[in-house]
């Protein structure tokens, strides 16, 4: 990244001869950039369109580029179709994230992300988007091209980029009910939606304590209804926010986000909204036993409510989502993707519509008002795409047809390389105008970049050349991070040792959590291992409270994997992962066993498979010994593999007669993202590394 990389110009090189599914034109204009040792080279992507088609045949001198209004001198030019040539047999995910990186960096591959708007986007409309949404993946996706799918409830930082559609297009089909807007229950993942339930749905005026209805322009609505609304707009305005931040550092040619969304209010300041806190005002005593005594009870009955148990949570709370300005938000959010370079692409799935408050809602707006929330929403997904450069599909029934559009904007563009004519490495953003020469032509291209800059940066531990070496295999130990799949029902992690395979398997969260998976559940596992056949099944129960369960059992043979069918049902529900296993390497560690627990120490340890906790929990992982240790310590790493000053604990126990080594770490000082445990044991001159990857999330 430009930023990132002070003074060292001959990083920056546009690469070259790398398109194996990308026709480039006038290879004669195809020169090396000479060397210049104060500048910095800067690639540009570049979109000539006339008529709504891209403009082929053009020259270095048919481009004008200016940074900051000053000319710039066009060094390369490269013209690329990109037409998907592979099946989806012969696409290949990357190995690691430090490959998944490598190839979002390279400009010559394309970065999409589906975001799949939950909150604002009704059943009807995630199944209307089901087969748009796989079939523009289909058209798109080169060999070279990398994709992901994500939620308002997916950390952009956890955001896994791969190549192979058939588990999109699997989830997809199977969970075409994700669209969460004008359901009656409130988001399992968002327990603060409960929260503001049980704080305002009552007025706290005893003793009857009647509805808490306020007016959200001329609409009588439950204050706690209008509070999630902005809740949910609040998070989702985040997360796309976190995503261009996150799609700015991986690269920085052209990013598109496709949003399948019905779009947002958009919801500004409202003082009279705010004023509803004064509502709770003072506690008032009230007659009680106060030490086994009749007295004064000073207690406010109201600290029952909310997470906190405290009233001032229900009133803060309120305050701040009464204070949105998400109209400014918008704005600022078009600035910030235009810096990092990112197109939103919003489809509205829902197509023509006529009313945007649904017919069962007690109370309905005034018909202007209905009408403009409605016009509202589509005009704020055409300011999103209108100002990065993108394309609005909304106010039509043909969203295929639409998502055609988009797959035609963006298999055709021009990559153009010029050296800075400013050589200051003040690390500012400089703007990028792009022009041509040709009579009618519209021209979308980057925008700007940040300069250089030779003062560190403040996450310069990360990025730091000269700090220790990554141990050896971390890119691996994330690989596994990298795979977890946010749509998951069910994780399992295992490994083959001798004739035993050893294997956890979770319910995902966003299932636990809910009925039927509340009461328990039954666990069904059946092991085929390579070249032999299916084995009886093997049961398990989870108890109520309970995600996953740790299971060993016979695998006949020396077989070196084995597949894994693993089924978890409750009331009549069932969900079910497939994996494979691999036999571990002997020596003096078997493999990491993983588990998850409260802070406190005596709580019971639960088998991890799905390796993403929260700061609320700590994690403990054992790892089998094969015989007495001389020597043994743990470090906590972060990613990129730099040691961070939180100690890891290193103990030994015994179960059942084995001897293990175990590392304990309580997650509460750790922020979100993505850390590496690593131990180092030794007996003798014989020493062996382990690396654990795990994932912190809110």
């Amino acid at each position: 990244m430009i930023r990132r990389l002070a003074g060292y110009s001959a990083l920056l090189f546009v690469a070259s001869g790398l398109l194996p599914t990308a026709a480039v034109q006038n290879p004669s204009q195809q020169r090396p950039p000479v060397f210049r040792g104060e500048s910095v080279l800067v690639t540009v992507d570049a979109y000539p369109h006339r008529d709504g088609k891209i403009v082929e045949g053009l020259k270095a001198e048919d481009f004008q580029i200016l940074e900051d209004g000053k000319p710039q001198t066009v060094e390369t030019v490269e013209f690329i179709r990109v037409e998907p040539t592979l099946a989806e047999a012969e696409r290949r995910d990357p190995d690691s994230v430090g490959e998944m990186l490598k190839l979002a960096g390279d400009p010559h591959n394309r970065v999409f992300v589906v975001f799949l708007d939950q909150l604002h986007v009704t059943v009807d409309g995630s199944r209307a988007s089901q087969r748009p949404v796989v079939d523009t993946l289909n058209r798109i996706i080169a060999p070279n091209d990398l994709f992901g799918v994500m939620t308002q409830n997916t950390d952009p930082r956890a955001l896994t980029l791969g190549r192979r559609l058939i588990s999109v297009e699997e989830q997809l089909s199977k969970y075409w009910t994700w669209g969460e807007r004008y359901r009656s229950s409130t988001d399992p993942a968002d327990p603060m939606e409960e929260a503001l339930i049980a704080c305002y749905k009552f007025l706290p005026k005893p003793p009857n304590y009647p509805p808490w209805y306020v007016s959200d322009n001329g609409q009588q609505r439950y204050l706690y209804s209008v509070l999630i609304d902005r809740r949910r707009e609040d998070r989702t305005l985040t997360a796309l926010e976190k995503l261009v931040d996150q799609l700015g550092d991986m690269r920085e040619a052209r990013s598109v986000v496709i949003i399948m969304t019905e779009g947002w209010r958009l919801f500004e300041r409202d003082t009279a909204l705010a004023n509803q806190a004064g509502e709770f005002g003072p506690a008032p005593p009230s007659v009680g036993t106060v030490g086994g005594r009749l007295g004064i009870n000073t207690r406010d009955p109201r600290e029952a409510i909310g997470p906190t148990k405290d009233v001032r949570f229900c009133q803060s709370e309120l305050v701040r989502l009464a204070d949105l300005d998400d109209q400014r938000r918008l704005r600022e959010l078009t600035v910030r993707a235009n810096r990092a370079n990112v197109s939103f692409y919003p489809v509205n799935p829902a197509g023509l519509q006529t009313f945007d408050t649904p017919m069962s809602e007690r109370s309905r707006p005034r018909p202007m008002e209905d009408f403009n929330r409605l016009r509202g929403r589509d005009d704020g997904l055409l300011t999103l795409a209108e100002n990065t450069d993108g394309i609005a599909i909304v106010r039509t029934n043909d969203v295929a047809g639409g998502m055609r559009r988009i797959v035609e904007d963006v298999s055709a563009y021009y990559l153009l390389g010029y050296y800075t004519t400013n050589v200051a490495h003040d690390g500012k953003y400089r703007r990028i105008d792009v022009k041509t020469k040709s009579a009618g032509v519209t021209m979308r291209a980057r925008r700007g970049y940040f300069a250089p800059s030779n003062k560190p940066l403040r996450d310069a531990i990360v990025a730091a050349p000269s700090g220790p070496e990554p141990p050896k295999g971390i890119d691996d130990a994330l690989g596994e991070l990298s795979r977890l799949r946010a749509s998951a029902d069910v994780f399992v992690r295992g490994t083959i040792a001798g004739d035993r395979l050893q294997l956890a398997v979770e319910l995902a969260s966003t299932r636990a959590g809910v009925s039927p998976w509340t009461n328990g559940a039954d666990v069904q596992v059946i092991v085929t291992p390579e070249g032999g056949a299916a084995a009886a099944p093997v049961t398990a129960r989870l108890d109520a409270g309970t995600r996953g369960t740790l299971l060993t059992l016979p695998v006949a043979g020396a077989a070196t994997t084995a597949r894994v069918v693993a089924k978890i049902s409750a009331g009549g529900e069932t969900v079910e992962e497939t994996v494979e296993v691999k036999r571990s390497n002997p020596g003096l560690l078997g493999e990491a066993i993983v588990y998850r627990g409260r802070p406190a120490a005596t709580s019971p340890l639960r088998p991890v498979a799905d390796l993403q906790l929260r700061r609320t929990e700590r994690i403990h992982v054992e790892w089998a010994m094969t015989g007495d240790l001389d020597q043994r310590s743990a470090r906590l790493l972060s990613r990129t593999g730099q040691p961070l000053a939180i100690p890891v604990a290193v103990t030994e126990r015994e179960i059942d007669g084995k001897r293990a080594i175990a590392a304990d770490l309580n997650l509460a000082p750790l922020s979100a993202g993505e850390f590496v445990i690593e131990l180092t044991a030794g007996r003798g001159a014989d020493t062996v590394v382990r690396l654990v990857a795990f994932r912190v999330i809110q």
